[in-house]
């Protein structure tokens, strides 16, 4: 079980604050006007009631049994009917696309021209979870059933603490309260999205089937540190690691740090050392550390990450580190407790931790968030 802030720092352990930006609107924009969004609805309580997961993230995209989901009958209803309605309803917004998985759903909302006076996109998106809930509710004893076979099915568990509908209880909300909208303004930012979308059963299916790949612990501690951690936890152990570690600018020309041939030698000679099994360590911030750490991850090449944004329970990498931490070549870590004044300060600062993880091998799971 989790355990209270105050019971860690009675241990004598730092919390971690975790920034909780999950519904948080963009004060800027005026979700009125016309905008292009993905939109992530939540179940309450993260039960899969929406499918099941199938497939096999050997096969090729397109074939049969490449990963997909397969709905539940309010699954179907939520696709076939509650989706419609939003365009019906609301003829200036069209679906671009939807991604449903067990439990959550992507939406990519296209918001044509000005929404009808005193709307804005979050009145639409209450109305169509309202809509969801009705026809949850509308399944009766046989969506309590669903229910139950679903979570039993997608987590191999049980379904105590499940919902279930009764006439004498208040009908419980489908969705999680709020929503997380992402706003796309640029085509390449549009095309990432649409894939990701698109492969969402597959990252599912790969953490399932590739577990040792893609752990994620929440609590982790290397040395004297504390991190988060997601990827191939066994690269901690690797004996042999080499910081990645440049400043922006050279000393002894002041030009910028990649254009020397300095940089150049050095850069050749870690990638080297890369490919003969060293484990690459770098926050990758300056450029001429984002260039090794990108140059190693696109080689395959096993490189251990650190990231200044916190990794939580439900958080994942964008699809190039997810791939390679799916082939057992990449450890992404998020320090807890990042409190430098500047970026600069930040910068040294995890490069501080990089040099401390190439210097041990020493790395415990911390048992203080339920999660081992």
């Amino acid at each position: 079980m989790p355990i209270s802030k105050e019971e860690m720092i009675r241990r004598g352990l730092k919390p971690h604050e975790i920034q909780h930006n999950q519904h948080r609107r963009a004060e800027w924009q005026d979700y009125g006007q016309r905008g292009l969004y993905m939109v992530t609805l939540c179940i309450e309580g993260r039960h899969p009631l929406f499918g099941i997961l199938e497939g096999d993230i050997r096969v090729k995209r397109g074939s049969a049994n490449y990963p997909h989901i397969v709905p539940s009958a309010l699954g179907r209803i939520i696709l076939n009917e509650e989706l419609p309605k939003i365009h019906h309803f609301y003829p200036q917004i069209e679906l671009w696309q939807a991604a449903m998985m067990p439990d959550h759903l992507h939406l990519l909302l296209y918001v044509t021209e000005t929404l009808p006076e005193g709307k804005k996109l979050g009145d639409i998106i209450r109305s169509f979870k309202g809509g969801c809930s009705r026809a949850w509710w509308a399944l009766g004893e046989k969506g309590a059933q669903m229910t139950a076979q679903m979570t039993a099915l997608e987590s191999a568990g049980t379904a105590a603490g499940v919902p279930v509908l009764s006439s004498t209880v208040k009908r419980p909300s489908l969705f999680e309260a709020g929503y997380h909208d992402r706003i796309i303004k640029r085509s390449g930012m549009l095309e990432t999205i649409k894939r990701y979308m698109s492969d969402n059963p597959l990252r599912a299916l790969m953490r399932r089937q590739l577990p040792h790949l893609m752990e994620r612990r929440l609590h982790l501690r290397i040395g004297n540190h504390d991190y988060a951690a997601f990827g191939a936890l066994f690269l901690l152990k690797r004996a042999e690691k080499e910081q990645v570690f440049y400043h922006r600018r050279d000393k002894a020309t002041g030009l910028p740090t990649e254009q020397t041939e300095a940089y150049l030698r050095e850069r050749e000679r870690q990638l080297n050392e890369a490919r003969g099994g060293v484990v690459l360590v770098s926050p990758g911030v300056s450029k001429g550390e984002k260039l090794v750490i990108d140059k190693a991850i696109e080689e395959g090449l096993p490189v251990i990450h650190l990231q200044k944004e916190p990794i939580e329970r439900y958080w994942k990498p964008e699809r190039r580190r997810f791939e390679a931490c799916a082939r057992g070549n990449l450890l992404i870590l998020a320090p807890w407790g990042l409190d430098a004044p500047s970026e600069y300060a930040r910068f040294h600062q995890l490069n501080a931790l990089a040099a401390e993880i190439c210097s041990t091998t020493d790395a415990a799971i911390v048992n203080v968030d339920g999660i081992r």
